[in-house]
């Protein structure tokens, strides 16, 4: 397996790791893909400065499929004299590639860059499902806390 990150020459492979995930679990991806929307919307994302933070891993098996991605966003702000810090934002992994040690490896990528450039913290919003919790216990170091969150929109 193979980890490689979102760019405009993976951008096949991601559309088509999108198209399988609404085939395999409709139940979570209620809405149907509509590949040129989101091929569109990928491209003009990857080419906008304002994404240049994010990121997009993707695990790749010996026939160039997507299995699973991992998406995080490093948070700048002059918090307490300049602080930085990870959010993950998705993690899947298809069903049937589950329990095979990839959202393991896409998390190992990521603290790997995330170690190289000096971060070495990050947050999600766990997902309450079971088989999530599960891994995310399993996950070293890491805590699963309850705490408020703020949304707005419509503002």
């Amino acid at each position: 397996m193979d980890i490689l990150t979102l760019s405009v020459e993976t951008l096949d492979a991601l559309v088509a790791f999108e198209k399988k995930t609404r085939l395999t679990e409709p139940e979570i991806f209620l809405d149907d893909l509509d590949e040129v929307h989101f091929r569109s919307a990928t491209l003009t994302a990857l080419k906008n400065p304002h994404y240049s933070s994010a990121r997009c891993l993707m695990s790749i098996d010996a026939n160039k499929n997507v299995t699973g991605r991992l998406d995080f966003s490093i948070l700048s702000s002059f918090a307490f004299g300049g602080d930085l810090r990870v959010y993950v934002d998705w993690v899947y992994v298809l069903k049937e590639h589950r329990h095979k040690g990839i959202a393991q490896s896409l998390f190992n990528k990521m603290e790997d860059y995330l170690t190289d450039i000096g971060i070495n913290e990050y947050f999600l919003i766990a997902a309450e499902n079971d088989e999530a919790q599960s891994f995310y216990r399993n996950l070293e170091n890491a805590t699963i806390e309850k705490q408020d969150i703020l949304t707005r929109r419509g503002y």
